[in-house]
């Protein structure tokens, strides 16, 4: 199978990330000219030369252990895991070694990608029937083909100045009203509630991105709905449709269409995986005889 990079909803996803992205640069930039004014420059290139981090193998091993607490997997998962990933590399035609298989502690059925190595799956998800539990390795890996990982990691990595300081504001806020409440007079009130506005104003000139989140968020939310469906199309090119189908199927009956109706529109709006049976559709389509092999 010839190989996928950087399609198009991981490039929309690239390009939602600007603002946040131009936001942290100028963050950096004002840190930069507080400490070297004569070199306006310097920190702003350092920053976005910081960016080479997330290809560092390290990174995806801190942030599967720091960030999501996934384990590495008991020998016994290990013997489960490995010939698994290793027929779905096969199909693919990539080493199997490039990929590191993790374990995320979870009752629910799931599995994740993580940068530029890591697949991971939860222990309830080994309880799966073998080829069931291939089909979900094989959309993981999926990700990981097309770049998918690797670019949510890039947006992430770059955002973090802009994001870092509204969640300070956020929570300087929060202990400033919180305190206003505590005391129980008008005045504390009124000025807590002044300094929050202030706060606020400081968190839209330092990071103006966040005016932008009410568009934004739901346009990352479907991009990260098309990825999760690509990925579901290289798994059933790689020959995984059918399986892939029957761990579809499995959710369905085990009721999340019917939570995620039940959530609202806008949840429904904000998520990041489609539904269940939107999923399948699709798969279907790709199983027509009028449309491409399950095989590229």
């Amino acid at each position: 199978m010839r190989r996928r990079r950087f399609d198009l909803p991981a490039v929309f996803e690239l390009l939602l990330g600007v603002p946040t992205v131009l936001s942290s640069l100028l963050l950096v930039g004002l840190v930069g000219r507080a400490v070297v004014p004569e070199r306006l420059w310097l920190f702003p290139v350092l920053w976005l030369v910081s960016g080479l981090v997330v290809f560092v193998p390290l990174m995806d091993r801190a942030i599967a252990v720091l960030a999501l607490n996934l384990r590495g997997p008991t020998g016994k998962e290990r013997a489960v895991l490995e010939p698994l990933l290793e027929e779905v590399c096969g199909a693919a035609g990539v080493d199997p070694v490039r990929y590191w298989l993790r374990i995320e502690n979870s009752k629910e059925i799931n599995a994740m990608a993580v940068g530029g190595h890591v697949v991971a799956v939860s222990t309830a998800a080994l309880g799966l029937p073998a080829r069931q539990l291939e089909a979900v390795l094989a959309h993981e890996v999926g990700h990981h083909l097309a770049g998918h990982t690797r670019i949510s990691l890039l947006r992430w990595w770059y955002e973090l100045p802009a994001r870092a300081v509204v969640r300070l504001v956020v929570r300087t806020g929060a202990g400033v009203y919180g305190i206003g409440r505590r005391i129980g007079t008008w005045w504390a009130l009124a000025a807590s509630v002044v300094v929050i506005v202030g706060l606020a104003a400081v968190a839209v000139v330092a990071s103006p991105w966040v005016l932008l989140v009410p568009v934004i968020a739901p346009l990352l939310a479907l991009s990260s709905r098309r990825t999760e469906l690509y990925a579901d199309r290289i798994s059933a090119e790689l020959g995984y449709g059918p399986m892939l189908l029957e761990v579809l199927q499995r959710w369905v009956k085990q009721g999340h269409d019917e939570q995620r109706a039940r959530a609202g529109l806008k949840a429904r709006m904000l998520a990041s995986h489609p539904s269940c049976a939107h999923r399948i559709r699709k798969l279907h389509e790709k199983e027509r005889p009028s449309g491409r092999s399950l095989r590229a």
